[in-house]
Formats: structure tokens, C-alpha cells, sequence
């Protein structure tokens, strides 16, 4: 009977992890910017599957494991110095990548999109540290004495040109959690 169970269990393991895997690692790629994170999570979180297969009743599978992959990004991204609209815009990313499962959006031409649409919309000192912080990687500091103002101007200046971003449309806040992800993996 033991033996059937493990059959049983292993089949179901191997048929999640073959329907997900690649969604899976998509989704937290799209958050770390990072493909050994990347991996080293998703096999933490399969082994820790296989585990509580055991232990608990899950019922959604696949809702499961993007919330546990979520929760571990969200984890490696605290020991990065994120401010409070780029954690929002970051978690609210990992929401409609996991509602849409969209695994693979052109990201080049989006990245390009947002560029032109942050000329657009923000005022020119503000897309000024924009650019700075997200496309030309530069650190907050750095741009406080390249620009010659504070960092608490620049800090103040990027939350500014993120809100108004954000409200544009939910390629945006996609665009905008890599961006992010992309400056704090520099």
C-alpha cells in the first residue's frame, strides 16, 4: 500500500512540475532579473512541494506554488533597498503575472515603450533621474552628486515618476517591476 502512495505522489509531483516549471521560473525571472535566484528558488520551492504533499491538502497546485515563489522573491528582494512604491509595483507585477500568466511579453520593446512614454508624461527633471536610476543603472548617491541635489530629491523625484507611470496601464507596472529589478541587481 506504502509503495502505491509513493507512486501515486510521485506521479502527481512529476506532472506539476512538468505542467509549471517554465511558468514558474518565468515568473520569478521576471521579478529577480536574476536566473540563478531564479533557479536556486524554484528548486527550494519543488523540494518543499514534494515535502508538504505529504504533510497538507493542497488544493490549487499551481496557486500554490506562484505563492510560494512570490513569497521567496519577495524575501530576496528585502535585502535589496527597495523603497515603498517599488515593493508595491513589484508585488502588484508578481499579482498580474500570476492572474495572467503571461510568460513571455516583448520585454525590449516595452522597456523602450515606457522610455518613450515617461518623456512624455514626466516633467523633465524627473525623467532626468529616471533614465539615470533605471536605464543607465546608476545608484541614488550617485545621482544626487551627478545632478548636484539630495537624495532624499532623488528619491523623491523616481516615487514621483513611478506613481505617474504606474497609472498608465498593467504593461506599465510589468515594465516597472523589471526596471526595478534590473537597478537593484546592478
Amino acid at each position: 500500500m506504502a509503495h502505491n502512495t509513493f507512486i501515486d505522489k510521485k506521479s502527481v509531483f512529476d506532472s506539476v512540475y512538468t505542467e509549471n516549471w517554465k511558468a514558474l521560473y518565468a515568473f520569478a525571472y521576471n521579478i529577480l532579473q536574476d536566473k540563478e535566484s531564479s533557479e536556486d528558488i524554484l528548486q527550494e520551492i519543488f523540494i518543499d512541494f514534494w515535502v508538504r504533499m505529504e504533510e497538507t491538502e493542497i488544493q490549487n497546485f499551481r496557486a500554490y506554488l506562484y505563492q510560494a515563489i512570490r513569497n521567496q522573491c519577495a524575501k530576496k528582494l528585502k535585502n535589496k533597498k527597495l523603497t515603498p512604491v517599488e515593493i508595491t509595483i513589484l508585488e502588484q507585477s508578481a499579482q498580474l503575472a500570476e492572474e495572467q500568466e503571461q510568460n513571455d511579453f516583448p520585454k525590449e520593446e516595452i522597456i523602450k515603450e515606457v522610455r518613450q512614454k515617461a518623456q512624455q508624461i514626466l516633467p523633465e527633471k524627473c525623467y532626468e533621474i529616471f533614465v539615470l536610476r533605471f536605464y543607465e543603472h546608476m545608484n541614488i548617491s550617485d545621482i544626487a552628486s551627478f545632478k548636484n541635489v539630495s537624495t532624499s530629491t532623488v528619491e523623491n523625484q523616481i516615487n514621483k515618476a513611478l506613481k505617474l507611470l504606474k497609472q498608465q496601464n498593467i504593461n506599465y507596472i510589468k515594465l516597472l517591476a523589471l526596471l526595478i529589478a534590473a537597478a537593484h541587481h546592478s
